[in-house]
């Protein structure tokens, strides 16, 4: 009886901690390539970037990037929650300041065109506000 109770004991120990680990996972490429997909209008692919937030340990996944002046740029995300929610991509220019931003009136949207001004270093910082998965990916195009 004793062995048994260890056993059963044991067993949800192992059923718990799968699960638990299960839900921590994310695959930021399977997000990446569906971002992808949505990535049109003449706009050329420059680079995927994985949004993982270790189950909420991560709040903040930053990025750097070099964008060419006259140049049009797009980011275009998925989450694990549903389209672009939870995440906010923001661009950053190289004195940190705020240039654009995914969510805008309490709303998420699931990317934005910037027109660069001036060839340089940018930051491209994603976040999670409201995310119950703290999961997803995101690309980067361009466009002349």
């Amino acid at each position: 009886m004793k062995n048994l109770k260890v056993s059963i004991f044991f067993l949800l120990f192992l059923m718990v901690g799968t699960s638990v680990s299960f839900a921590q996972d994310c695959d930021s490429e399977l997000y990446s390539n569906i971002s992808l997909k949505k990535l049109n209008d003449g706009y050329t692919f420059i680079k995927s970037f994985k949004i993982d937030g270790k189950g909420g340990q991560r709040k903040d996944i930053e990025y750097t990037c070099v964008f060419s002046k006259d140049t049009k740029y797009r980011i275009i995300m998925q989450s694990k929650d549903d389209a672009a929610t939870g995440i906010v991509a923001t661009l950053f220019d190289a004195k940190r300041v705020e240039l654009a931003t995914s969510f805008q009136a309490n709303k998420f949207y699931e990317g934005w065109i910037y027109v660069c001004k001036a060839t340089g270093i940018y930051y491209l910082r994603f976040s999670f506000k409201d995310s119950n998965s703290y999961c997803g990916g995101a690309v980067l195009g361009f466009k002349r």
